[in-house]
């Protein structure tokens, strides 16, 4: 992969197809796949390059926190689960295509509260 600048500007809710490569033990890799766009639209903009991502698999493996996505939503031909464990930083220059945007808040509401739940971050928390 050529490592430039990806002048890409992706928001908050959007699917996109993302290479990543190199990853380690349980990662999920070994090919480009989609994820949604989880970070804030001003970091997507930043200075930094990076983006949050939670990638999408097709395989039902009946993992609670997977988020089960049904097509056409965001763009996807085929239902999908958001693999909410798995949300990492990427580099803008892994987005490869744009499929489609997740307008259901019921879904972004329901990975951020896995998200949420993962960190332990919820400041009303215990």
């Amino acid at each position: 992969m050529a490592w430039k600048m990806n002048k890409v500007k992706p928001l908050q809710g959007e699917i996109w197809l993302f290479d990543p490569e190199l990853t380690k033990g349980n990662e999920i890799g070994k090919k480009i796949r989609p994820g949604i766009i989880i970070s804030h639209n001003l970091m997507n903009s930043g200075p930094s390059g990076l983006v949050f991502i939670v990638p999408l698999t097709s395989v039902k493996k009946g993992i609670e926190s997977h988020v089960k996505i049904d097509p056409p939503l965001g763009g996807l031909s085929v239902q999908s689960f958001a693999l909410c464990e798995q949300m990492r930083a990427i580099s803008k220059v892994r987005l490869v295509k744009k499929f489609g945007t997740i307008k259901s808040l019921l879904h972004l509401n329901e990975i951020r509260s896995w998200l949420l739940d993962f960190t332990n971050l919820d400041p009303f928390s215990d």
